[in-house]
């Protein structure tokens, strides 16, 4: 076969499965009977218990771990067949290194911190090493699913067609559920000006078991106060023609009060309106695949802004996981990135699993929950793959019953956390903790806390902004 981006082929499909996906070197070898690849083997470990969280009956994780790695664990957990979605943003085989800012507190001066979030390179052309890494993760990740569940892969224009092939081999082309197709920015500047169309799209595309059901939202879209009519019955309504309206299906609608007659007698379909929060009389409307109506994510308040590079809007989570899963349905995100995924799922009710491999990731993302009261557990799934930063300084002095604990270093974290007994036979038990919080104007991580005294030492640990964590043991005094 000749080397090149046409390494990349189609092979003819065989029963109800979809085309089997070729190309140059393909090392991965479907293998459904197996638990899972020999690479997923780790157990996972519980690191951190946050506040009320249950470490052995959790709601919310975060796991730092491959995604296959974590996927295969999680099934032999007993999660197999079990998850209500699953949800992905997985690199998009782009060629490009993501680099995270965080702006920090003070004046207007600037003051900015810079770290590298992931890489999305790939050796040779890409597309060879990117497939040998996302197929066998797919295939993880698909075993989780339950049968009404739906695995929505969230890419672009360089890598939606080669998902599809992907997921057509492993769930079958029935299984193919939705192509949704998210506007994800406006067409300007030097996109605009290029010799083609602005590429400003983003693609979802959604897979799903034997009963899988999605529940498209309703949205609200206004009318022209000249369009408004009003029936005798005083109900606002607009009025559209028949289109392809059956005779019996016109009967039914008329029955239901939702046929208008014009004065030559040519029927048509009344839409009964509300209003909007603005006032504006409005028709609901079925969301359907084309999804305009969800807004960048620098449209979003600052406070959502994390300085994660390739960051979702949470309006588009809250919709997918909204449609997609029933109240008290469990979430899993394994490529997480600053974590939206878990706090939409919060939100909404929902349990949650989320995992990434980047330090920085799970920094972001850990400080993001516990901002929003998630109650998390911490856990590892193979060994710790960052290096830990140096230990933070602190001072700790007893006042009463209580222990008034100080950082003197490092000056800005990402967050810091305080375990008051601490016992290196347990998991680090989160009694205290304080992040950053991003905004219009960052408000920093609180410096000093007072926490309940109790036998044994004090442990801190600090996250710091390119993903790092360092950590000390304090006897108090």
């Amino acid at each position: 076969m000749p080397h090149g981006p046409s390494r990349v082929r189609r092979s003819t499909p065989a029963g109800r499965e979809g085309a089997r996906l070729e190309w140059h070197g393909r090392s991965w070898r479907r293998d459904t009977a197996a638990p899972g690849p020999a690479i997923g083997t780790h157990a996972v470990t519980t690191v951190e218990r946050c506040g009320d969280a249950d470490e052995f009956r959790p709601s919310a994780r975060l796991i730092e771990g491959d995604c296959l790695d974590v996927s295969c664990a999680l099934a032999r957990e007993g999660l197999q067949g079990k998850v209500d979605l699953v949800y992905l943003d997985p690199p998009f085989a782009s060629q490009t290194a993501y680099t995270y800012e965080a702006r920090l507190d003070g004046p207007a001066d600037g003051r900015t911190l810079r770290a590298q979030a992931y890489s999305d390179r790939w050796v040779g052309d890409g597309i060879a090493s990117y497939l040998d890494m996302l197929a066998p993760r797919l295939e993880a990740l698909c075993r989780l699913l339950a049968p009404t569940a739906t695995i929505w892969v969230h890419v672009d224009y360089r890598a939606s067609y080669l998902v599809r092939l992907l997921l057509d081999e492993l769930l079958g082309r029935d299984a193919f559920v939705n192509e949704i197709v998210w506007r994800r920015a406006p067409n300007l500047g030097r996109q605009a000006a290029s010799a083609q169309f602005g590429r400003t799209l983003d693609t979802l595309v959604v897979y799903g078991g034997e009963r899988a059901v999605l529940v498209p939202p309703v949205r609200l879209e206004p009318v022209a106060a000249a369009a408004v009519r009003w029936d005798p019955a005083g109900r606002p309504f607009t009025a559209a023609p028949r289109g392809d309206y059956t005779d019996d299906s016109l009967a039914r609608l008329h029955k239901e009060g939702r046929v208008h007659r014009s004065t030559s007698g040519k029927a048509y379909v009344k839409y009964f309106l509300v209003k909007n929060a603005k006032g504006e009389w409005c028709r609901p409307r079925r969301v359907d695949a084309l999804w305009t109506d969800v807004a960048p994510l620098r449209h979003a308040r600052a406070a959502e802004r994390t300085g994660f590079p390739t960051q979702k809007p949470r309006a588009l989570l809250d919709r997918i996981v909204q449609c997609a899963s029933p109240a008290g349905g469990l979430v899993v995100d394994l490529f997480a990135g600053s974590g939206t995924t878990g706090e939409s799922a919060h939100a909404l009710g929902r349990r949650f699993v989320l995992g990434d491999v980047a330090p920085l990731s799970l920094s972001t993302a850990r400080a993001r929950l516990l901002r929003v009261g998630a109650p998390l557990v911490y856990q590892r799934c193979g060994p710790e793959r960052s290096t830990p930063a140096e230990s933070p300084r602190v001072a700790v002095e007893r006042r009463a019953e209580l222990l008034h604990v100080r950082l003197l270093a490092p000056a800005e974290p990402v967050a810091w956390a305080i375990d008051v007994g601490a016992d290196a036979r347990r998991p680090f038990r989160t009694v205290w903790h304080s992040e950053r919080a991003p905004g219009a104007r960052t408000r920093a991580a609180t410096p000093e806390a007072l926490v309940a005294a109790s036998e044994g030492p004090v442990a801190v640990r600090v996250w710091h902004d390119d993903g790092r964590v360092g950590s000390c043991l304090v006897q108090p005094p």
